[in-house]
C-alpha cells in the first residue's frame, strides 16, 4: 500500500499555504480548560447530539458568578469505557479557525463561476441533461453560447436565482465534478455535516435563522452525510462583517473533544505506566501520577499532560499558514510518525519516506490498539487516504490534511471515519487497519 498525501491540501482560496510544524506553540491558541471553569462548558460550547452518549447535550445551571459557585458546577464530562488506560471522561465541543485565518473578504472578488474541469461540452450537456432540472433551468444551463470554454476547464455562470432554485438532487449531480476537484472553489469551501445533525453541528453559531434555513435548502445529500458548498451565496445575504465572519467559523468549525484523567487514591499507578509510559515518556509520567493519588480525593489531570512534547503543543492549535512548498506535505501522515519526535522529522513529507517507514518500522496489529498505534483508513483499492494515532477506547489524535484551517484535534473514530467517507464515492467504505511501532 502507499499512503497517499490528505484529499484537502494546503490550497487556500487566493494562494498556497500551509502548516509550519513547530514544538513550541504553532499557532493560536484557546484556553480551553480555562473557558470550562470560568462560564460552564453548556453555556461557553456547542455540542451535539449523536449516536453515543458522548454527544448528548449538556444543559449546566444558570446564574452561578462567583469563584465558588463556578467551581461547584457539574460540568458534563461523560466517562469512557473502562481499560488499561485508566478512568477517562471526555468533553465533546467544537473548535473554530482565528478570524485571520478567514477568506471572508477575498469571497467577495473571487471567480464564483462553476468550474468542470476536464469536460467537454459534450459531457458537460450529458451532466446537465442527467440532473432533474426545471425547463427554465434546462434553457439557462443549456445554453453553451453563455459557456466559457478553455482548454483546461468550462465555466459556466449560473444566476442567483437558479442557484437558489436547484433541487438537493439536481445541486448533487452538478456540484458533484466540482467537489471531486480539490482545487475548485467549490470542493475548498465544501462543508460537510452529519444529516441528521444539522442543529447540533450549528448551534451556538450566531447565525440568524433565516440564514440557518438558506445553508438547509443549498445543502445536498452524500451518503448520511450532507455537503454545503454555497458560501458565496449565503455571505452575500448577510449585511453586517460580524454576520460573514461567524458564518465562516462557523462553516470551518471541527468538533473534537477535551479528556482528562481522574486519578485516585486507589488508581494502579503502574498500569496506568505501562500504559501512557511509550517511547521513553514513562519518567514524566510516573511522578505526577504518583502526586495525585496522595491527594485524599485524587484528581483529575488533562490528558495533554501525558502527551510527548509535540502533540502536547500542538493539541487545539492552527499551524501558521506558510508559502514553504515542503509544508504543503506536512499532513496527517507526518503528524502521525512524528507523534513521539521531540523535533519533528522533515523527511514524512516525502511520501516514499512515510511509506519505507511504515513498510520497515511499524507491523499490522490484529489485537485491540493500544496508545501510539497507527490507525490507517484505508480506501477499496488499497491506498491509505488517512492516518492518525490511537489514544484510548475510541480515541484519536489527528490532523485532518495539511490546510492550515485544519487543526490537531482528538476525535472519535467514527466521527473521523465519517469526515474521510466525504472523500470517497458515495456508497464506499473505508476500511480501518492498525500498526503498531517495533521499537515502542
Amino acid at each position: 500500500m502507499t499512503p497517499n498525501s490528505d484529499a484537502a491540501t494546503a490550497t487556500g482560496i487566493s494562494g498556497t499555504a500551509s502548516p509550519q510544524d513547530k514544538q513550541e506553540k504553532t499557532g493560536p491558541r484557546i484556553s480551553l480548560w480555562l473557558t470550562v471553569s470560568l462560564v460552564g462548558v453548556s453555556l461557553a460550547l456547542g455540542f451535539w447530539a449523536g449516536e453515543s452518549d458522548l454527544w448528548e447535550k449538556v444543559i449546566g445551571p444558570e446564574g452561578a458568578t462567583t469563584p465558588q459557585e463556578l467551581a461547584a458546577l457539574p460540568d458534563g464530562a461523560k466517562p469512557l469505557n473502562p481499560g488499561p488506560w485508566g478512568n477517562l471522561e471526555v468533553l465533546p465541543m467544537y473548535i473554530e479557525p482565528p478570524e485571520e485565518y478567514l477568506p471572508t473578504r477575498t469571497l467577495d472578488t473571487a471567480d464564483r463561476r462553476w468550474r468542470f474541469t476536464g469536460f467537454s461540452a459534450a459531457q458537460l450537456t450529458e451532466l446537465f441533461q442527467s440532473a432533474p432540472l426545471s425547463g427554465e433551468q434546462q434553457s439557462e444551463l443549456l445554453d453553451a453560447s453563455k459557456w466559457d470554454i478553455a482548454p483546461e476547464a468550462i465555466y459556466v455562470n449560473p444566476s442567483k436565482d437558479l442557484i437558489l432554485s436547484l433541487s438537493p438532487q439536481a445541486r448533487k449531480i452538478i456540484y458533484g465534478p466540482m467537489v471531486a476537484d480539490t482545487n475548485n472553489l467549490y470542493s475548498l469551501l465544501r462543508c460537510s455535516y452529519r444529516a441528521d445533525r444539522f442543529d447540533d453541528f450549528f448551534s451556538k453559531s450566531g447565525l440568524p435563522t433565516e440564514t440557518l434555513n438558506l445553508i438547509k435548502a443549498l445543502s445536498f445529500p452524500y451518503g448520511k452525510l450532507a455537503f454545503f458548498c454555497d458560501a458565496p451565496t449565503v455571505l452575500d445575504t448577510l449585511q453586517t462583517p460580524e454576520l460573514k465572519t461567524r458564518l465562516m467559523k462557523t462553516l470551518l468549525r471541527r468538533s473534537t473533544l477535551l479528556l482528562r484523567l481522574h486519578v485516585t487514591p486507589e488508581t494502579d499507578v503502574d498500569e496506568l505506566y505501562r500504559y501512557w509510559g511509550k517511547a521513553g515518556q514513562g519518567f514524566n509520567v510516573l511522578p505526577m501520577l504518583q502526586s495525585l493519588t496522595r491527594l485524599p480525593q485524587g484528581a483529575r489531570v488533562d490528558i495533554i499532560e501525558l502527551l510527548p512534547p509535540l502533540p502536547s503543543a500542538q493539541l487545539y492549535t492552527y499551524p501558521y499558514p506558510s508559502t514553504n512548498p515542503e509544508d504543503l506535505h506536512k499532513d496527517c501522515h507526518y503528524t502521525a510518525l512524528n507523534f513521539f519526535k521531540v523535533t519533528p522529522d522533515p523527511r514524512f513529507t516525502d511520501t516514499k519516506v512515510v511509506h519505507d517507514t511504515m513498510a520497515n518500522d511499524y507491523y499490522p496489529v490484529l489485537a485491540d490498539p493500544r496508545y501510539g498505534d497507527l490507525i490507517t483508513l484505508v480506501r477499496q483499492d488499497g491506498s491509505i487516504i488517512h492516518s492518525c494515532i490511537y489514544i484510548a477506547d475510541d480515541i484519536v489524535y489527528t490532523k485532518n490534511s495539511a490546510n492550515f484551517r485544519d487543526p490537531y484535534i482528538f476525535m472519535t473514530l467514527p466521527e473521523m471515519i465519517d469526515t474521510f467517507t466525504a472523500q470517497i464515492p458515495e456508497g464506499q467504505t473505508l476500511q480501518t487497519l492498525i500498526y503498531r511501532n517495533k521499537y515502542y
